[in-house]
C-alpha cells in the first residue's frame, strides 16, 4: 500500500508517455493487490487466533476493551474500502479512462475522482490498523 502510494505514484505522474505510465501503474497494482490480500487474509487469521488473549467473550461486545474494538472496526472498515475499491471503483475508473473526459457524463467524472482517492485512504486505514495494533499491544 505505502509503495504504490509514496513511490510508484509520484514516479509515474513525472512519466513522459501518460498512457504507458496508467498501464504500468496497473500492472504494478495488480500484482501488488494479491499480497494485500495476502496480509489481510493473515490479519484477519491472526487476529482470530490472538483475540481471545484481550477478550472475554463471554461479556457483551461494550465491555472489551476500546484499543480491541477500534482495530476490529478499522480492520472491518480496511476490509470494506479495499473490497469497493478492488472490485468496484477500480473496475469501472479503469474503463472510464479510456473515454475522452467530454464523453463522460458527471458521475462518471466523479468516480474518476473517487478511486484515487480510495486507494489512499486503503493505505491510511492500514497504516491506523498498525497503530491500533501497537496501541493495543501497550495498553
Amino acid at each position: 500500500m505505502l509503495f504504490l502510494s509514496l513511490v510508484a505514484v509520484p514516479l509515474f505522474k513525472k512519466a513522459h508517455d501518460p498512457a504507458s505510465a496508467q498501464r504500468d501503474f496497473v500492472q504494478q497494482a495488480r500484482r501488488f493487490r494479491r499480497l494485500v490480500w495476502v496480509a489481510l487474509s493473515l490479519l484477519i487469521v491472526t487476529g482470530a487466533i490472538l483475540l481471545p488473549n484481550y477478550v472475554n467473550f463471554s461479556v457483551t461486545l461494550a465491555a472489551w476493551p476500546l484499543a480491541v474494538r477500534i482495530k476490529l472496526s478499522l480492520v472491518l472498515l480496511l476490509i470494506v474500502v479495499s473490497l469497493v475499491h478492488d472490485q468496484i471503483i477500480g473496475p469501472k475508473a479503469r474503463t472510464l479512462k479510456h473515454k475522452s473526459i467530454a464523453e463522460l457524463v458527471k458521475a462518471e467524472k466523479l468516480l474518476l475522482r473517487i478511486s484515487p482517492l480510495l486507494g489512499r485512504l486503503t493505505m491510511l486505514l492500514g497504516l491506523a490498523v498498525f497503530f491500533a495494533a501497537v496501541s493495543l499491544v501497550r495498553s
